[in-house]
């Protein structure tokens, strides 16, 4: 009866590794010599832009990493009397001011590029992080496209504006952090601090 007993469990354990035995067995010697190539038509497929690596992040300077920022009112840019150095030019003096009264409450601009973030760094505008200054187009009036350059003289000192090569001109305002004003006459190669003198 003890026989018996033992009989039934060994039979069960039998097919049981009968049935289980094929999973575990070693690969026939055939399968073991597929070539390499031919390995590969097992893998699943996966779509080529799962696979594609993240696109690397845009270099510091690369305006094209920035959008435009929201326009921020700034009291700090409201027109005062006059500049420190002193704009000996009336007609650039009131542009200049015409301009900052309209940045200064985010009046629309004419020009698309006007309130872009300016990224690049240029000898004589102080270097600051990314980000920190905004252009904006200076027209001033009387200077049409193909106008030649104009001596402007500012705080004792002659500068020499750019020709006017374009609607928009070679001058423009560098504002820093909303509330710094840079003056450049010949498109990014002269900055000039403007103070606000109240």
């Amino acid at each position: 009866m003890a026989m018996k007993k033992l009989k039934l469990p060994l039979l069960l354990s039998a097919l049981a590794l009968a049935w289980l035995a094929p999973a575990f067995a070693s690969p026939p010697a055939a399968a073991a010599k597929k070539p390499a190539y031919d390995l590969l038509s097992d893998l699943v497929y996966v779509p080529v832009a799962e696979l594609a690596a993240p696109a690397p992040a845009a270099a510091e300077n690369d305006p094209r990493e920035y959008e435009k920022p929201r326009c921020k009112p700034s009291e700090a840019l409201l027109p005062g009397r006059t500049f420190s150095p002193k704009v000996s030019d009336e007609r650039r003096e009131r542009a200049i001011k015409d301009l900052l009264a309209k940045i200064a409450v985010c009046t629309p601009m004419p020009y698309d590029n006007d309130g872009n973030v300016h990224s690049k760094p240029h000898e004589g505008l102080p270097g600051k992080p990314a980000g920190y200054y905004t252009e904006y187009t200076l027209i001033i009036p009387g200077r049409p496209t193909g106008s030649k350059p104009e001596q402007v003289l500012i705080g004792g000192v002659t500068y020499t504006t750019g020709p006017v090569q374009s609607f928009r001109g070679p001058e423009r305002l560098m504002i820093g952090a909303g509330r710094e004003v840079y003056y450049t006459p010949d498109h990014y190669t002269t900055f000039i601090y403007l103070e606000i003198v109240r």
